[in-house]
């Protein structure tokens, strides 16, 4: 069964155990009550998600001009787009286990293919600077655990 969220979706596997205690109440209630922001967000980066890749890319290009002039500009344009599209879906999701479920396998096979683990992540960093310059700071903020997560992956550190 798919439901919006992985932790609400644990509330309902057991209706027959007992009613939702006022704990998951509360975490349901605040997941509506911020949904209109995460969803904003959301819109604001499928409506702009080309441009943000691209600025992303190019102040990448700027710091690692070996890698851009070895073409490598349209699959790594490809592989962002697609982590910013699951990074979004996550954030509007409010659901860091989703992100992880979809993207560590896949982040751990483009960085197996393409040997550029820091570069990776360097272009990741570029990717939330250019998420907070064309989002409300309210709205960026929701990227940051995915943003981190993606970094995590390239250096390592999370598997």
């Amino acid at each position: 069964m798919f439901t919006i969220t992985r932790s609400f979706e644990g509330m309902i596997l057991e209706p027959e155990r007992s009613y939702l205690q006022d704990n998951d109440l509360r975490e349901l209630e605040q997941y509506a009550h911020s949904f209109t922001d995460r969803l904003k967000a959301y819109e604001l980066v499928r409506d702009y998600a080309d441009e943000i890749v691209l600025d992303a890319l190019k102040r990448l290009a700027a710091d690692y001009p070996e890698q851009a002039r070895a073409n490598k500009q349209d699959k790594c344009q490809y592989d962002m787009t697609i982590v910013l599209r699951y990074m979004a879906l996550s954030m509007l999701r409010e659901d860091e286990h989703f992100f992880r479920d979809k993207m560590i396998d896949w982040l751990g096979t483009v960085i197996t293919s393409s040997h550029v683990r820091a570069e990776c992540a360097d272009g990741y960093t570029k990717l939330y600077k250019v998420i907070s310059s064309r989002l409300p700071a309210n709205r960026a903020v929701m990227f940051k655990p995915y943003i981190d997560i993606a970094i995590a992956t390239f250096k390592g550190s999370l598997q």
